[in-house]
């Protein structure tokens, strides 16, 4: 394999090679500014001062398209350096420490569950991806084996992204949204989990029951603040989710049709396969019975095809149809992968090949090929429990106006009653409350229709109390998702996001497992409660060190909570790509994560530019699932069998609550307690053309307001990494650092907790990766963009200050002379894109003062879309968004 610098060097050939066929006076540019490692030294010579609109234009797009070949170069080390990471290593690795058979006791019941999501943090248009996905194959070939075609190749896609729009002209849909995700299910996602599954199942040495991996979504069940996802997108959704993953199979069999041509009197097969082919022959038409009944195994997968067929044939059937006419088609895909089963039984290891992976493809994706998640903000549910019970006569006045006491007491009354008809509804409630009951009613008829795996868990966000949860279970009752007695077909899991909602989890679940009706819906769950873990607005909320350190305390008390309620926890982690949002290595996150809190489960979101990060080809998504199951493998032996505790001493504990609340103080004494910071955000940072951006279809604030509070968690950190100020990912850490060595006499103690205490290291290490990104020479620049002269002066102090601070604290704790001294291959990563990001970055400053004084819309909108060009080009470079 080359060495990095050799694959850059080849890159860059490529990139110049190609401007000098379209853009040679962009070449000579490029050439230049790749050159130049100090801002300041582009600024003085003032070399884009007289660039017209489309010499601007093709400098934007040749540095997107170099960040966007480094990626891929990126990528390939990190996949190249982790070996470590396969599942059969980490099996021998364990085998020296356990017995084989208690680690395979483990692996047997683990569970991976990636949920993805349309969170608008993906800056690439599908197309950019697709040939991201192409050209990551090309370098893969030239590199390894010096494949000219396939060099070829790498320049003619290159070429015809050099005439695409870097960024979307349209809003991007739901629909189209979903339609990116199923692109990604289908060329990469599928073949790979089925992959991953053969491992595992041979690692086993018997065939799988269930699958480790669950793969889920919230494309099309998302609508916390998207108005733009309704029960209409949702059913759509579904109905295209279980026509895809039918076709798939279809495809599949037609495949294996053509090639099983093994004839009856060559093979023996097994007496269950042959009367379950004579019951179905009738099936078959004449042609059929007379070509295929000599070839069995043939006629087997033509019924098997018929009855795939019939499910999208019946989808659209009302209901009474398809009870009256039992058509010939399988009810799950139990019968679907019996069917399988009979025939690999029939034939020998070698035969079969293809037919087991088509078994492990259909344990992986059933009938629904994706679990959806339906999420919904807390206050629509009130809205519409409080105007359907009034309709009720449950409630003569306003729900919301009374006590949490009598609000529980009207819940539990109404919990007590028979089913409505709801029916008596229609046309006495708001679209708003109609669209909530019908979504309860929607997700009934997609589990009767489709399959019960095609949706389950009804997410809160911004979960405060005990009664949101019984009003959610109020409407699961009038859907009968939720029978007393029966199995519950529906997870009711509260998201827990701000710090001060982590803090009083505790609270609501003590008082949940009182309630009679709410540990009737427990008992019908065996006990196991969802519960999700926000990531995004606790950073937002309180600064990264502490939103860490509260997730770690929180879970923690969940932890010990299981114990007195007698009930399990599921937790759900609600990440993002950057590191303010939960990002870094999921695996790092794993194994620091406090004991007990995995015991074999991982249910976790996938958002925006991770989807393509991890999953866009198959190469990486297999590398992904793997490494997810291996970490969960590790930490579940080690939680298990009570070794490798992630247990803080107390010296510890002490020093870590005391960063945490003196950091918060720090950060909140900048976002939330200065005066005019709102003001200072808005101009220092490009959030009014981030809001232009066509990268998803959810509004990029809850409201309209001016407070912090009401911004989304991802615009919010995307604009801080535009002016690569990024404060979100390290502000306040330095603060807590310095106040709470002062406040124990002690700096050492930091030295010695990072290199003993596995959270602590993880948080340290994702923040220097972070903090490596910031520019402060770029970040100033922007600063001036600022107009009341004492808020900028005041706020660039702060931020600073902070700055030299943390790079101090981080240094020390690491001990390094530089940042990330000890991690050349990511220190190198990261600042050999520097020339070009820093260009980037004059040109959007550049743009950014243009724009503002512009006289006129036309040239206005010109503008715009060149700012928002740049945007997606120092994503790439930065590789993070939100």
């Amino acid at each position: 394999m080359k060495t990095q610098q050799e694959e850059i060097s080849f890159i860059f050939s490529v990139m110049v090679e190609l401007l000098e066929e379209v853009a040679p006076k962009t070449k000579e540019l490029f050439l230049s500014l790749g050159k130049k490692n100090s801002f300041l030294s582009i600024l003085e010579e003032d070399l884009l001062q007289r660039l017209d609109s489309q010499e601007i234009a093709n400098l934007i797009r040749s540095f997107t398209l170099y960040h966007l070949l480094l990626n891929i170069v990126d990528e390939r080390y990190r996949i190249a350096h982790n070996p470590s990471k396969n599942l059969q290593k980490t099996l021998d690795e364990l085998r020296g420490d356990y017995d084989l058979e208690d680690v395979l006791g483990v692996l047997k019941k683990i569970k991976f569950y990636p949920v993805f999501t349309a969170h608008p943090t993906e800056s690439l248009r599908r197309t950019f991806l697709e040939s991201y996905h192409d050209m990551y194959n090309d370098l893969h070939l030239w590199l390894q084996y010096g494949d000219e075609e396939a060099k070829e190749h790498l320049k003619y896609r290159l070429h015809l992204l050099w005439h695409s729009h870097i960024v979307r002209s349209e809003k991007i849909e739901v629909l189209f949204e979903h339609d990116n995700l199923l692109y990604f299910m289908e060329s990469s996602i599928l073949q790979s989990g089925a992959k991953v599954l053969k491992e595992v199942q041979n690692a086993l040495g018997y065939p799988l029951k269930k699958s480790p991996i669950r793969l889920g979504s919230w494309i099309g069940g998302d609508r916390d603040g998207n108005p733009y996802v309704n029960n209409e997108v949702m059913i759509e959704v579904m109905k295209r989710q279980h026509q895809t993953i039918i076709k798939h199979y279809i495809q599949c069999i037609d495949k294996l049709s053509r090639e099983l041509s093994i004839a009856q009197e060559y093979i023996t097969p097994s007496a269950e396969f042959l009367e379950s082919l004579q019951k179905e022959k009738e099936h078959l038409d004449d042609m059929a019975k007379k070509l295929f009944l000599q070839e069995p195994f043939r006629a087997k997968l033509t019924c098997m095809r018929q009855k795939l067929q019939n499910r999208i044939l019946m989808l659209n059937l009302p209901s009474v149809c398809v009870e009256e006419n039992a058509p010939y088609m399988y009810d799950s895909p139990k019968e679907f992968i019996k069917d399988i089963d009979l025939m690999i039984n029939s034939l020998d290891t070698t035969s079969a090949k293809y037919l087991l992976e088509l078994r492990n493809l259909a344990l992986l994706a059933g009938f629904h090929l994706m679990q959806l998640d339906f999420r919904q903000h807390r206050d629509v549910f009130w809205r519409s429990l409080a105007e359907i019970f009034v309709v009720l006569g449950y409630v003569e006045g306003d729900l919301l106006l009374l006590s949490s006491k009598e609000q529980r007491e009207i819940l539990n009354k109404a919990l007590s009653e028979p089913l409505i008809d709801v029916n008596q509804l229609y046309g006495k409630i708001s679209k708003e409350a109609q669209e909530t009951l019908w979504a309860f009613l929607s997700f009934k008829w997609a589990k009767d229709r489709i399959g019960d795996n095609i949706i389950d868990s009804c997410i809160i966000s911004m979960c405060q109390s005990t009664n949101d949860l019984l009003c959610v279970l109020w409407f699961a009752k009038q859907s009968r998702l939720w029978v007393e007695g029966k199995k519950t077909r529906i997870s009711i899991s509260p998201l827990f996001e701000t710090i001060n909602d982590l803090e009083n989890a505790p609270i609501i679940l003590r008082e949940l497992c009182e309630n009679p009706h709410y540990s009737s819906y427990l008992q019908s769950r065996k006990n196991y409660q969802e519960i999700m873990i926000g990531y995004s607005d606790s950073s937002k909320d309180g600064g990264i060190f502490t939103s860490n350190y509260s997730l770690k305390v929180a879970i923690s008390n969940l932890m010990s909570l299981e114990e007195e309620l007698k009930i399990k926890f599921r937790l759900f982690h609600g990440r993002g790509g950057s590191v303010s949002r939960g990002g870094g290595a999921l695996e790092d996150a794993l194994l620091s994560s406090p004991d007990g809190s995995v015991a074999g489960f991982l249910k976790t979101t996938e958002q925006g530019e991770v989807i393509s990060e991890k999953y866009l080809n198959p190469k990486k998504a297999e590398f992904s699932f793997e490494s997810a199951l291996s970490t969960l493998l590790k930490k579940s032996v080690y939680e298990k069998y009570g070794t490798h505790t992630n247990t803080c001493n107390l010296d510890f504990k002490e020093a870590l609550k005391y960063v945490s609340e003196e950091s918060f103080k720090a950060y909140r004494g900048l976002v939330y307690e200065t005066e005019g910071f709102i003001e200072y955000f808005k101009s220092a940072t490009p959030i009014e053309f981030i809001q232009q951006l066509n990268i998803g279809s959810r509004p990029s604030k809850r409201k309209d307001t001016q407070k912090v509070e009401d911004l989304r968690a991802i615009p919010w950190v995307f604009s801080w990494m535009q002016n690569r100020a990024i404060i979100p990912a390290w502000y306040g850490l330095g603060s807590g650092l310095e106040r709470a060595s002062a406040i124990l006499e002690n700096k050492e103690i930091f030295k010695s907790c990072y290199q003993e205490d596995l959270f602590f290291k993880t948080t340290i290490d994702n923040i220097s990766q972070a903090f490596l990104k910031v520019d402060l020479e770029i970040a100033k620049c922007y600063n001036a963009f600022v107009k009341t002269e004492h808020l900028k002066e005041k706020i660039w102090k702060m931020i600073e200050e902070e700055y030299y601070l943390t790079l101090k604290w981080l240094l020390f704790i690491r001990q390094e002379e530089t940042l990330l001294a000890s991690e050349k291959l990511i220190q190198e990563s990261i600042l050999l894109r520097q020339p070009f990001l820093r260009s980037l970055n004059y040109l959007q400053l550049k743009l950014m003062e243009q724009y503002k004084n512009a006289s006129y819309e036309e040239q206005k909108e010109r503008i715009a879309k060149q700012i928002v060009a740049t945007i997606v080009g120092i994503a790439q470079g930065v590789r993070n968004t939100g």
